[in-house]
């Protein structure tokens, strides 16, 4: 009799649990389906490996807790746990194309999670899509006058309206005879940093960073708002520029500069934090 009886009362229990709102058995995760293609052509992109990580506070990225790989269709399917308040980021790594991510905000997992479709999930459409660019790296050369030595001085100004020309990864741009040039471009010129800035003379080969008594390098030297500011010549030329340009600066004599948040890191990182394990190739 008494153990009829706990045996109707625990059956209560676990009816009861099972139907109460906000049960972590329903709703502790969910599937997401990520779409990634072409951003040029809109295809969809196969064996693509994409990546859900949390936002944190600040723009910090926690490590990856889900991954899957997108089918013929460009589609992965992915299980996700409830999204923090700042959001989930999707990365994205494909053959032949560059690394990307998409900040997605949580009210858009919210959405899906409370009013869930009756379609199969393999009819739904793609709850987030994802853009990736095709290689090379994009990059910006600046083409000097023949013989130029001293300051550089770019203005950069990047524009949202400006559509990229299919195809084009390069951007050059001709440095008048006083130094001064104009950079501007569409909005993806914002991934490449002014301390990834290219030049040479004409179409000759690229000048390196490194400076000394004879040798002749590019170097920043300064970032101010929309100007960057560089300097083309030996070590006794970077220096003497520099004490006019910013005097306030002490400069090691046989320093280089290096820009501090993109020291240490490969051309996969260019876009922006990863967090990804497989990301560290």
């Amino acid at each position: 009799m008494c153990n009829r009886w706990l045996t109707q009362r625990l059956f209560c229990f676990y009816f009861l649990f099972y139907l109460t709102p906000g049960c972590t058995m329903f709703h502790s995760d969910q599937t997401v389906t990520v779409l990634v293609r072409d951003a040029e052509t809109m295809k969809p992109i196969t064996t693509a490996e994409v990546y859900l990580c949390q936002c944190l506070p600040n723009d910090e990225v926690a490590p990856c807790y889900s991954k899957g790989l997108t089918q013929t269709d460009g589609i992965a399917r992915l299980r996700t746990e409830p999204a923090s308040e700042q959001g989930i980021q999707v990365q994205t790594v494909a053959q032949g194309y560059l690394p990307e991510k998409l900040d997605v905000f949580a009210d858009v997992f919210k959405k899906n999670a409370s009013a869930p479709s009756s379609q199969p999930i393999e009819r739904r459409p793609a709850d987030v899509i994802v853009d990736v660019y095709s290689e090379p790296n994009f990059s910006v050369e600046l083409v000097l006058p023949a013989g130029y030595r001293g300051l550089v001085k770019a203005e950069v100004q990047i524009r949202d309206d400006l559509p990229l020309p299919a195809g084009q990864r390069c951007f050059r741009y001709p440095v008048s005879a006083s130094g001064d040039v104009l950079v501007t471009g569409p909005s993806l010129l914002r991934r490449v940093p002014a301390s990834e800035f290219r030049a040479r003379y004409g179409n000759g080969p690229f000048l390196g960073t490194a400076m000394d008594a004879e040798k002749v390098g590019f170097r920043l030297l300064k970032s101010l708002g929309s100007q960057q500011y560089f300097v083309v010549g030996t070590q006794l030329d970077y220096e003497k520029v520099h004490r006019q340009v910013a005097p306030e600066e002490a400069v090691a004599a046989s320093g280089s500069f290096e820009d501090p948040a993109w020291t240490n890191r490969s051309h996969k990182y260019r876009y922006g934090k990863v967090t990804a394990p497989s990301y560290e190739k």
